[in-house]
């Protein structure tokens, strides 16, 4: 039988997990923690302790973030919720928006991940969120013209870092909702400018996903 090599010591965890790459209004972030029952600092990330769920905060792109929960026992049994940013690639979603992601791509070199292409999620009750779909990468480099253009013909909306390995690893649907925050065009990406409205849509997607726990 082959052995591991790398065999952490695991954490226990209240059964529902929130998975943040960046909490976006670091101030609302610091009085969130003042209520916590505890933080601790993990391979450059905090995990923010509170009665029913807990907060992974400060990851970057897939392979951080699937390191991370190798330290979280029993995790693929854990209800899992996403919350994170995307680029758009609908050009009727030109500022910052949430949307509550129904299904989601690989792409690339994400397409080795796994046999599937394409993972349906779970979605909030109807009028909370636009509904959308989208796509995954490993790194921006991707994002070309050509590729821009591929994606939006299969019906793609946004592109985002995290989302379809985290759903091959964990083997079941989850939630995520992303919050656009820049446009991309065939000429390049544009970055939203009303930053006060993209800490709004977080904010209101952060408490949507509290409020589900909650209920």
């Amino acid at each position: 039988m082959d052995k591991l090599l790398f065999t952490p010591k695991q954490m226990d965890i209240p059964q529902n997990l929130v998975l943040i790459p960046f909490f976006w209004d670091t101030h609302y972030y610091r009085q969130l923690k003042k209520k916590a029952l505890g933080t601790f600092e993990l391979f450059r990330s905090e995990v923010v302790f509170f009665d029913n769920y807990t907060l992974l905060v400060g990851f970057l792109g897939y392979p951080h973030l699937l390191t991370h929960l190798e330290f979280i026992k029993d995790v693929k049994e854990k209800e899992v919720f996403f919350l994170g940013t995307a680029g758009s690639m609908n050009e009727e979603i030109a500022e910052p928006t949430s949307l509550d992601v129904e299904a989601i791509y690989s792409t690339a070199i994400l397409d080795y991940f796994c046999k599937a292409k394409s993972f349906p999620l779970k979605t909030f009750n109807p009028g909370h969120l636009r509904k959308a779909k989208g796509v995954t990468v490993d790194i921006i480099q991707r994002e070309t013209s050509s590729w821009l253009l591929e994606q939006v013909q299969r019906g793609m909306e946004f592109v985002e870092m995290e989302i379809f390995p985290l759903r091959a690893y964990l083997g079941k649907p989850f939630h995520a909702v992303v919050v656009t925050s820049d446009l991309l065009k065939a000429t390049g990406i544009v970055v939203f400018p009303d930053k006060k409205r993209l800490l709004e849509e977080f904010i209101k997607s952060y408490e949507l996903i509290i409020d589900a726990i909650g209920n």
